[in-house]
Order: C-alpha cells, then sequence, then structure tokens
C-alpha cells in the first residue's frame, strides 16, 4: 500500500472514531522519558515512549499534509522501536535517546504551525481557540526539540518562540486572529524546517 493510500485510509478510520476517544490524547512526554533513562529506569522509559506513541498517532489524525503525514507515522514507529530497544536494554546512552526524540519534537512543531496556518486562513470563531493552541504547541515541541539534551536556544530562536507565545496570549484574550499572525508563525515554522537547530553552548 502507498503512503498516500496509508494516509487516506487511517485519515477515514479517525473520522469514524468517536469524538470521546479521540480527545483521549495521550501526552508525548519526552522530558520524563529521558529522566526515566538517566536515573538507571530503562522500563519505566519505555512505557513513557509508549504512550507518546499513542499521542503522535491521535496527531497524525488531525494532519492534513502528506508529507508531515508520512513522517509522523514514521515517527510512531520509531518511538515503538524505541520502547523496544529501551527494554531489551540495547540503548547505549543517552545521546541515543536524545536524538531520536528531538526528532520527533521537530516534526510534532511543524504538524503544529501547519495546521494553525491553515485554519488562519478563514477561521471560524469555534476553531480560533484551537488555532492558539496549535500555535503554542508548535512553540512547545520546537523549543524542547532544542533544549531537550540541556542546549539553550539561539537568540533567533527564542525571539521566535517568545513572539509566538505572545501572539498565543493575544489570540486568548481578543478571540481573535489579530494582523501579523501569520508572519510570526511562518518566521518559527522556517525555523522548525532548517536542516539542523542551531543551539547555544549548555
Amino acid at each position: 500500500m502507498s503512503a498516500r493510500s496509508m494516509f487516506a485510509a487511517f485519515a477515514a478510520l479517525l473520522v469514524a472514531t468517536p469524538a470521546v476517544l479521540r480527545a483521549q490524547d495521550a501526552e508525548a512526554d519526552f522530558v520524563k522519558a529521558r529522566q526515566q533513562f538517566v536515573a538507571g529506569q530503562p522500563r519505566a522509559a519505555a512505557q513513557t515512549a509508549l504512550i507518546a506513541s499513542l499521542h503522535i498517532r491521535n496527531q497524525y489524525g488531525r494532519c492534513r499534509d502528506e508529507d508531515v503525514g508520512t513522517r509522523l507515522l514514521e515517527a510512531e514507529g520509531k518511538l515503538e522501536k524505541l520502547a523496544a530497544a529501551l527494554r531489551a536494554g540495547t540503548v547505549g546512552n543517552v545521546k541515543v535517546l536524545d536524538q531520536s526524540l528531538m526528532q520527533i519534537d521537530r516534526i510534532l512543531a511543524e504538524h503544529h504551525l501547519q495546521l494553525a496556518k491553515a485554519a488562519m486562513v478563514r477561521p471560524r470563531p469555534e476553531q480560533i481557540p484551537v488555532v492558539a493552541q496549535d500555535i503554542d504547541r508548535g512553540a512547545y515541541h520546537f523549543e524542547r526539540s532544542v533544549t531537550l539534551d540541556g542546549h539553550a536556544l539561539a537568540a533567533e530562536q527564542a525571539t521566535a518562540v517568545a513572539n509566538a507565545r505572545a501572539l498565543v496570549k493575544t489570540i486568548d484574550e481578543t478571540k481573535a486572529i489579530p494582523q501579523g499572525a501569520t508572519d510570526v508563525v511562518s518566521a518559527l515554522e522556517r525555523l522548525v524546517s532548517a536542516k539542523s537547530a542551531v543551539a547555544a553552548t549548555p
């Protein structure tokens, strides 16, 4: 089955899934997984990674971009393999864990920002809180994709994240999408899509 066919089939399945079940969205708590691994609790870290894979699956159901959807599916599979490796004790060091988790955070950031930009074109009133939430999650996942291993955001990254969070606050307060919102999201999206994150030394 082609990636396009899989994407279409799974999107149809999500539409048929009761909203109550879709609302039970597990969190991708990569900080907790890392802490558990460093503390010598690989099985607990494996369980946290599996819960994170459920979050990826739920987000895949919201995705409207085939390329990002394919990468979300791959990320889900990567988390499942990572959980198996953690249980088996074959993850040698925390850098291996960090690399996988930070890459997945970058995909999640791109996914949320794409959803926000698409919804901002002609937002219905009920969509506006979701736009704010997606911008917030995009900023969150991007920041964590840089800082999970102890690095700090570079100046340009910190500015883009701060601007995105200020935008979220404005949307929450006014219940409207302000002028220039797309520019703020696009600026963050460009950094998310960069081939490599430029981070300050910890």
